[in-house]
């Protein structure tokens, strides 16, 4: 029997730790969540000052990631491009094509997504990256 690697409760929160600490760097207010592989949450961090709707826009990104297994950004770049169809959004409540969302790797396994929501596109990428950094240690 193939043992498939498994993101932890505490990998999570290590994770959702680091990219709050890098938004706080950067004094971006933003909410971090990270899921499992089944797009379950497993961690959730929401500065006091990010609006509300960054709640549901992060879970949608970590889940997207997951589903997908690709990155949101990649994804909203080809339903731009027209190499992704637009009706693809309609696949799920919980798809979205907005930068942020990037899926956890363990080893070649797609172990779980993160999604961060309230900044600009770039800066939720930069902080999710930041996020998963904590893995290569």
């Amino acid at each position: 029997m193939e043992l498939v690697p498994l993101l932890t409760g505490a990998m999570a929160q290590d994770i959702a730790n680091a990219a709050f600490a890098e938004a706080r760097r950067h004094d971006l207010a933003v909410t971090i969540t990270v899921v499992d592989r089944s797009g379950q949450t497993m961690a959730v961090l929401r500065d006091h000052r990010a609006g509300v709707h960054t709640l549901r826009s992060s879970y949608k990104k970590a889940y997207t990631a997951v589903s997908q297994k690709k990155e949101t950004a990649t994804i909203g770049e080809g339903i731009r491009d027209g190499t992704i169809p637009a009706d693809f959004r309609s696949l799920d409540e919980n798809i979205i094509a907005l930068d942020g969302g990037i899926p956890i790797h363990l080893g070649a396994v797609v172990a779980g997504g993160i999604g961060v929501g309230g900044a600009h596109g770039s800066e939720d990428v930069m902080i999710a990256r930041a996020g998963l950094k904590v893995l290569e240690n």
